[in-house]
C-alpha cells in the first residue's frame, strides 16, 4: 500500500511540470508572431533622429544586463520577458511625449505587451518573483531619470528595442526547447 502511494507521488510530482507548461499559452507555437508585431510597432512608434552628440562618459555606460537573456528554465524565462515588458511600458507611459513618439503605434504597443503579458501569468506561479532580476532591468530603465537628456533618450530607446529583440529571442527559444520536449 505505501509502496502503491509512494509511486503515485512521484507520477503527479512528474506531472506537474507538464501540466503547468501545457497551460502556459505564451509557449505555443502560433503566439511567435506577437514578437514580430512587437518589434515591427516599436520601430514604427519612433522617430528618434539617432544623433547622440556629446553624452556625459558616466551616463552613456548602461549596466549590461545581457546574461538575462541566458535561460533555459521557462518560468524564468517567463519572468524576464514579463519584466522587460513592464519595465518597457511603464518607461515609455512616462516618456513617449518626450521621445515624440506616434500615438497610435505607442497605444497599439502598449496593448500587444499587456496582452502578452496576460498569456505569460499563465508561466508563471504566483508567489515567484526574482527581486535581482527586477532590481537589475528596473535599475536600467531608471537611468533616464538621473540625466534626461536627448542623447541618453535616444541611447535608452535604443536599448530598449535591443531588449525587446532579446526577449523575442528567448522567448522564441523557449518555445522550441518546448516542443522538442
Amino acid at each position: 500500500m505505501a509502496h502503491t502511494v509512494l509511486w503515485r507521488i512521484i507520477f503527479i510530482s512528474c506531472l506537474i511540470p507538464l501540466i503547468s507548461s501545457r497551460d502556459c499559452k505564451w509557449l505555443h507555437p502560433k503566439q511567435e508572431y506577437l514578437s514580430k508585431q512587437i518589434l515591427q510597432t516599436f520601430n514604427q512608434m519612433s522617430s528618434l533622429e539617432l544623433s547622440f552628440g556629446i553624452c556625459p562618459q558616466n551616463v552613456t555606460e548602461l549596466p549590461n544586463i545581457d546574461d538575462l537573456y541566458n535561460i533555459t528554465q521557462v518560468e524564468e524565462a517567463a519572468t524576464t520577458v514579463r519584466e522587460v515588458f513592464n519595465q518597457t511600458i511603464w518607461f515609455y507611459k512616462k516618456h513617449h511625449t518626450d521621445l515624440q513618439c506616434q500615438e497610435k503605434a505607442w497605444e497599439r504597443l502598449q496593448a500587444l505587451l499587456h496582452y502578452v503579458k496576460n498569456l505569460l501569468d499563465d508561466c508563471i506561479p504566483e508567489d515567484a518573483e526574482n527581486s535581482e532580476l527586477t532590481h537589475k532591468v528596473s535599475d536600467y530603465f531608471n537611468i533616464l531619470e538621473k540625466n534626461p537628456s536627448q542623447c541618453v533618450r535616444n541611447m535608452v530607446h535604443i536599448n530598449i528595442k535591443k531588449h525587446l529583440q532579446l526577449a523575442s529571442q528567448l522567448s522564441s527559444r523557449v518555445r522550441r526547447r518546448h516542443l522538442l520536449k
